[in-house]
């Protein structure tokens, strides 16, 4: 899952559908990782950044929550200053481009 993911995989259907559940519609991925553990319902869990159209930047770590028997977003956070935080970094300016973010 490396670069701006658009939903080809299990993960990152289930990862969109988590962001919708957010209130995060269109968005990006990047800077994704498989993390060797795979969750109760199949998937694997994954690691990464997703940025919106608004161009705010979120990382995540797709987990299971065994309360309530379902994948989830845990840790989820709001990334500060993302500008700063990837000014360097080619996935984050190909996802802001996928967005068509300047």
């Amino acid at each position: 899952m490396n670069g701006p993911t658009t939903g080809r995989t299990p993960e990152a259907r289930a990862i969109a559908g988590l962001l919708r559940g957010r209130g995060i519609g269109r968005h990006a991925l990047f800077l994704t990782a498989r993390e060797g553990t795979m969750l109760p319902d199949g998937l694997e869990s994954v690691s990464g950044f997703a940025l919106d159209r608004r161009g705010e930047v979120h990382g995540f770590w797709l987990a299971w929550d065994a309360d309530a028997d379902a994948p989830t977003l845990a840790p989820f956070y709001a990334v500060e200053r993302p500008d700063e935080a990837f000014a360097d970094d080619a996935e984050y300016h190909a996802a802001r481009r996928a967005l068509g973010l300047p």
